[in-house]
């Protein structure tokens, strides 16, 4: 499956070197992103000039970027040089700061998934460093490594580094042949049968019993979309719910569902079903991986006991059709899940809005999920006016959460405390709200048109910093812009060429290094700067500040008292 058509004058050991390390940099793709091989295949982009970067795949439902460097030690005595690496970490920086002609053919050919990747401000990247030798990284290759995960990950976990040496390399292998027959032995509580058309039980299990499956890692949800995704926000809840009201996790978790070849019951509880032990062969969990994965976390870190439930399917694929457990993975992970912002719909100001929106402006409000979003041109919905709101109130955090995580502009519904009550309450006018997307949508149609027409940094921060460039926006055009009769999308264009030609100069002299995406989501140090909310924008002759300018004083973490100066 390895592309080698552009080695065929190689002598023949040197053209099978060059095979493996191309075959371990695809091994790599598919363990990892949990692909199959013919994916992991087309992930290599390793070639005479390739940057530093053998292998590069994008995960679009995870948002990971892969990038990969392999070398095939056939001895097996040592490990990657230190000028491997630094090739390969230069190759990544070319990759975040849009140099892309400095990448590999390869690689270029790719430019459409890496587009995707750049403009997708939600993406994270996983350094993949792959060799066949037992030795780990020296102190001398990993320092530079090190350095570059403190630099980019201020805030989070943006750059991770997963490195598979000889003994990592065997253990996938390993999962992977076991994968198939991971046998469980379930202990069902209150049970019951699903017999026609196809056998199933469903019950409850003890969570305890849930920490013995972690010896099989990650390939316990081998038939799964995706495997368990660590700490995020929904697994802490699922934690904090076991180790705080572990009698109320029966109710408040919608369960596991596990895919099994084979399940047969054991003769231990008889007729009743009180309970009953259950031997599943060939299992697999097809929904509830973050249940399972959070459980397991809960119990382990430190060792501990829980006194909790949860709710399980166990589905035989004994005399099921071939593509039926594909089907309900495929099922149970596409339900409508009930997010957030849809407690917004109990709202009664979301109801006045509307009725005023409609009454007072001819336009059409839609905040409830699964109603049809109107066109443009007649209206608007919450998640849009959300954002607008966000970016137009003067609390800077607004905006960052805005761009962080949309979802936590809905917290707190219930409680009315902000941030969603901060732009969500009695005083908001129908008139504000509607404005507020105006000025948006124009703002976003010239960042497009930005970022469609400029290269490299320019570029970067016409896509990730949309919404501070918006915030500084509705600074720069005052309370007066809510009163006006309408938007003048000529002037916004100004200021919005001006405003990306400001931050970037900044950008370039604070953190030339730095990936525009994580620093417009940062809001650590600007929470702790809360007292001044001022931002200086001078004119470039250092004369007085120009008028209707005062914006937030720190446009993204680490930027101190920073001076936009329009040139």
């Amino acid at each position: 499956m390895i592309d080698m058509s552009d080695v065929t004058k190689l002598d023949p050991d040197e053209r099978d070197a060059n095979f493996l390390t191309r075959a371990l940099a695809a091994f790599c793709v598919a363990a990892l992103a949990r692909v199959d091989d013919t994916t992991g295949a087309n992930s290599v982009v390793d070639e005479y000039h390739d940057d530093g970067i053998d292998a590069f795949y994008f995960d679009r439902t995870e948002h990971i970027a892969y990038l990969v460097q392999s070398k095939w030690i056939r001895n097996g005595g040592g490990s990657l040089e230190l000028g491997a690496v630094l090739k390969f970490l230069q190759g990544f920086n070319h990759f975040l700061e849009g140099k892309h002609d400095q990448l590999g053919p390869k690689m270029q050919k790719k430019s459409q998934e890496i587009q995707e990747v750049v403009a997708d401000s939600h993406a994270k990247f996983v350094l993949v460093i792959g060799y066949t030798g037992k030795p780990a990284l020296s102190a001398e290759v990993q320092a530079p490594i090190d350095q570059l995960l403190q630099d980019l990950n201020d805030d989070g976990d943006f750059v991770s580094l997963t490195v598979l040496k000889q003994k990592e390399l065997h253990d996938v292998v390993e999962q992977l042949a076991l994968g198939a027959s991971i046998d469980l032995p379930i202990l069902l509580h209150e049970y019951g049968i699903v017999r026609e058309p196809y056998r199933a039980y469903y019950g409850q299990i003890n969570v305890e019993d849930i920490l013995a499956w972690g010896k099989f890692g990650d390939h316990l949800y081998h038939k799964n979309i995706r495997g368990f995704k660590g700490n995020t926000e929904v697994n802490d809840s699922i934690v904090k719910t076991i180790k705080d009201s572990p009698d109320n996790f029966l109710y408040f978790n919608n369960g596991i569902t596990l895919l099994c070849t084979k399940i047969e019951k054991q003769p231990l509880g008889g007729r009743t079903r009180t309970s009953g032990v259950f031997e599943c062969k060939g299992a697999s969990v097809v929904n509830g991986a973050q249940t399972v994965g959070s459980v397991i976390s809960a119990l382990s870190n430190p060792p501990a006991t829980s006194s909790a439930r949860v709710m399980i399917r166990l589905i035989s694929l004994e005399d099921c059709p071939p593509d039926f457990g594909s089907n309900v993975t495929r099922a149970t992970n596409t339900q409508n899940r009930i997010e957030k912002r849809d407690f917004a719909a109990l709202d009664i100001e979301q109801s006045r809005l509307r009725s005023e929106m409609f009454l007072s402006l001819n336009k059409e409000y839609v905040f409830r999920t699964g109603d049809v979003p109107p066109a443009p041109d007649i209206g608007c919905t919450l998640d849009e006016a959300a954002v607008a709101l966000a970016c137009a109130n003067s609390d800077i955090s607004y905006c960052m959460i805005a761009k962080r995580e949309v979802s936590r502009l809905y917290d707190d519904i219930e409680k009315e405390k902000a941030p969603y009550k901060a732009l969500f309450n009695s005083s908001l006018s129908a008139m504000r709200l509607w404005r507020a997307v105006e000025v948006l949508r124009v703002v976003d149609g010239w960042l497009k048109v930005a970022a469609a027409t400029r290269d490299g940094k320019d570029k970067l921060v016409a896509i990730h910093g949309n919404r501070m460039v918006l915030h500084v926006i509705f600074r720069q055009l005052g309370e007066k812009i809510f009163d006006s009769p309408k938007v003048d999308p000529a002037e916004i264009k100004i200021m919005v060429d001006d405003c990306i030609d400001a931050i970037t100069a900044q950008i370039m002299i604070e953190y030339s290094t730095s990936y525009p995406a994580q620093l417009f989501k940062n809001i650590n140090e600007m929470q702790e700067n809360r007292g001044s909310n001022d931002l200086i924008i001078r004119k470039s002759d250092g004369g007085p500040t120009a008028p209707g300018l005062a914006s937030p004083r720190r446009l993204f973490h680490s930027l101190p008292q920073l001076e936009i100066r329009f040139l």
